[in-house]
């Protein structure tokens, strides 16, 4: 049976996994992310893990799924922001290649948790269907036909960057309005603090989005305010990507999916009240099932099936 070497790599977080074939993890773990020299540090610790999995193990391949711009067809990072310093340009498919002539396999994070949905989690016997990630920023990946669609260039599904309002607040893009602009879970924060700032109640600056949703569950009326003009955001977003592809499922990750019933209650309420009822009659907005181990399901699967 075949076993895959696969990463997650984000800028917190180096996550990895031993997985066979039928999807079974032999072995997880993680690790902190170096933050110094990423194009050298992050392939060596891949290469070093790797050569442990050897010591009691086949490894047929290697899959990757990492945080920034991917070119998946040569393996490399295109773009990488600064939580990973001198990640950018680095070679990863050729340097465990050279070190260990293993084929080895990368693909953008979002993309990759699609299809960790796809294999393993919720979007299991779906054809169709967009993930949507709620983090920091938002992601999003696509899914037609059972297939990632990347796009003419590799960079669709950046939905976090689609316009809400274009007079509104300016994105770390360079645009002006950007969906995640206002739903974002870091935009979710700031939304609350500015309001609350503006109601002269004081907050701590280390407040997060749990401690917000405790006041929300509490009945905390600003709270209360800022999370329904969230969940408005959130929607009209929704709506925008259903409107485009009508993918019949819309797939939601992130810290804040772990709300659970009411959350996606919500929304759902909301998305069918505001659609056109020809799309909101059959789109269902529902949680990513495999939480932390999505990136490591979808680099097995890809490189399993080669996929680039």
């Amino acid at each position: 049976m075949k076993n895959i070497a696969c990463f997650d790599v984000g800028g917190t977080f180096i996550k990895y996994a031993l997985i066979n074939e039928e999807g079974n993890i032999i072995f997880k773990d993680k690790m902190v992310t170096p933050k110094k020299r990423c194009n050298e540090t992050i392939p060596r610790e891949m290469v070093r893990i790797i050569k442990s999995f050897q010591m009691g193990h086949n490894v047929d391949k290697v899959g990757i799924s990492t945080a920034g711009q991917v070119d998946s067809k040569k393996g490399e990072i295109v773009f990488a922001s600064g939580n990973l310093p001198n990640y950018t340009g680095t070679k990863l498919s050729e340097y465990i290649k050279n070190d260990l002539g293993l084929d080895t396999f990368v693909e953008n994070d979002v993309n990759a948790a699609a299809i960790g949905e796809m294999w393993k989690g919720a979007g299991q016997d779906k054809e169709n269907f967009v993930c949507v990630t709620l983090g920091t920023g938002i992601g999003g990946a696509i899914i037609i036909n059972g297939r990632l669609y990347k796009g003419a260039a590799g960079g669709a599904g950046e939905v976090g960057h689609t316009i809400l309002n274009e007079h509104g607040e300016k994105c770390n893009c360079g645009g002006s309005g950007c969906y995640e602009r206002y739903a974002s879970t870091s935009s979710f924060i700031r939304q609350y603090k500015e309001r609350a700032i503006l109601e002269k109640i004081h907050v701590d600056k280390d407040i997060d989005g749990e401690r917000i949703m405790k006041l929300v569950h509490n009945g905390d009326a600003i709270a209360l305010e800022v999370y329904d003009n969230f969940l408005n955001h959130v929607v009209s977003g929704l709506i925008g990507i259903t409107y485009v592809l009508d993918p019949g499922t819309i797939i939601i990750g992130g810290g804040i999916s772990a709300e659970g019933e009411e959350f996606f209650k919500a929304l759902n309420y909301k998305f069918k009240n505001e659609a056109m009822s020809s799309y909101g009659n059959h789109t269902k907005i529902i949680p990513a099932t495999l939480q932390n181990d999505a990136g490591v399901y979808g680099a097995c699967y890809i490189a399993l099936n080669e996929m680039l």
